[in-house]
């Protein structure tokens, strides 16, 4: 239960390794989720599911919340009994012995890695959208591509991170702070201009609709597993991993929940899908500064989600290079424990994504690949339970099993919602992951990644 919850992971996790203690807390933690959280996709998706759910996509947006949340209870109990760098891609090899916990392991973190890692690329291109939509609102052209923009984002962004992650982690706090007060702002300036007769018709699709738009709303939450990606890197894992994921999930849910609703109090539900700045076009006709409140307010959440991103989704090729499943040179840390030639390799792969992918390809992949990674952590936690009795995770979930089944069965369930499409990509990318793993373990090439740089 949660009796006693904060005292017993503090005197479990007291009893961690010193040797290389984290520098990051609770607040770091919820800063990273919630940061993470608040990026492109509330900006986008929510006109999107508005457009196929009307007013009740803002109740999608809680639904999907709740539904992290059982997740991440999951995921806090295997957490807090592995609380090592590299989150999901580290469970099931410490559950499962053998080839298919290796198989499963790789499987999970090359799944998170394309989810969060790879596929956080979209968010660069939609922080350029929006710095182009606010040059607009002054009369400015923006005189770069799109793309160019989203490039050199990347570049800062890996740039920032490279020495020291305190500059990174005091960034990453401010733009958290920043976004959060502007859609707080946003409600408050928007509820004077609601229309309730928006209201009448809450779901004009039925039930199915509000189904589909919290699928759709899931990819708004799903940045929390960048958390126990962290790992070591917490002075305490096993007490704030769980607190700084579900603390980063009630503020994104109560937060998104009440700027959709608002949102579809200022607009039609035709209007808001057909805008690929949805939140900012809902205002404009009421009060362009307003409008232009929220268009600055995507800009921050968008830096503030890929900094994010870069901080956490490094861990992932670092910690599978330490195993041989990469070169060596991507599993070192400098001084600072900063892994450089990794956050390096995730710069790499994240600019090839934006010159070779559009928008909607990326998003549709990112949802998928994710679930996929959720998926296999939750079959990690049912062998945890039931085939080592001997390991006390300082965190259990509540009600067990019917949270796990829940969790497990929902995650399918709005899987089911996704389009063809969005399975066919994140397919392929697991896929892809599978020739990598089948490549290392059954030729020369994990003997030469262990020995490349001895």
């Amino acid at each position: 239960g949660w009796s006693g919850l904060e005292t017993t992971l503090t005197r479990t996790g007291g009893n961690m390794d010193k040797k290389k203690q984290g520098t990051l807390g609770i607040w770091d933690g919820w800063s990273l989720g919630t940061g993470a959280m608040m990026g492109a996709s509330i900006f986008v998706v929510s006109g999107t599911a508005s457009g196929v759910a009307g007013p009740s996509a803002a109740l999608g947006f809680l639904l999907a919340a709740m539904i992290a949340m059982i997740v991440a209870l999951c995921n806090s109990e295997i957490a807090t009994a592995f609380p090592e760098t590299g989150g999901a891609y580290v469970y099931p090899r410490r559950v499962i012995p053998g080839i298919p916990g290796e198989m499963l392991s790789f499987a999970s973190g090359w799944a998170l890695f394309g989810g969060q890692g790879i596929g956080s690329s979209i968010v660069a291109l939609t922080t350029a959208e929006y710095l182009s939509w606010t040059l607009s609102w002054f009369g400015i052209t923006l005189p770069l591509p799109t793309k160019l923009i989203a490039f050199a984002l990347i570049i800062f962004y890996a740039v920032l991170n490279l020495n020291s992650i305190s500059g990174g982690r005091i960034f990453q706090l401010a733009t958290t702070l920043v976004i959060a007060g502007i859609m707080l702002l946003y409600c408050i300036l928007g509820f004077h201009y609601v229309n309730p007769s928006n209201y009448t018709d809450f779901m004009p699709n039925g039930l199915p609709s509000l189904f589909t738009a919290t699928a759709m709303a899931l990819m708004s939450y799903g940045a929390w597993s960048v958390i126990p990606a962290m790992g070591q890197a917490f002075k305490n894992p096993t007490r704030d991993i769980p607190m700084s994921m579900l603390l980063s999930l009630l503020t994104c849910g109560t937060i998104f929940g009440l700027f959709v609703l608002i949102m579809n109090g200022m607009a039609s539900p035709e209007e808001l899908a057909a805008s690929s700045t949805p939140a900012a076009d809902a205002f404009v006709s009421h009060s362009r500064y307003g409008s232009l409140i929220i268009a600055v307010g995507g800009i921050f959440a968008c830096v503030s989600s890929s900094n994010s991103h870069v901080m956490t989704s490094s861990r992932v090729p670092f910690q599978m290079a330490r195993d041989g499943f990469l070169p060596k040179v991507l599993g070192k840390e400098n001084e600072n424990g900063i892994p450089q030639a990794g956050i390096l390799f995730l710069m790499s792969c994240q600019l090839i994504a934006v010159l070779t992918s559009t928008l909607n390809l990326l998003v549709q992949m990112v949802v998928f690949v994710t679930s996929i990674s959720w998926l296999i952590t939750m079959v990690s936690v049912l062998v945890l339970r039931l085939r080592h009795p001997e390991i006390h995770p300082p965190f259990r979930m509540p009600c067990y099993p019917v949270t796990l089944i829940a969790a497990f069965l929902t995650i399918l369930f709005m899987m089911t919602r996704f389009t063809p499409m969005a399975m066919t990509i994140g397919c392929i990318w697991i896929v892809f992951g599978i020739c990598i793993y089948l490549a290392f373990t059954k030729t020369f090439l994990r003997r030469y990644c262990e020995n490349i740089n001895k």
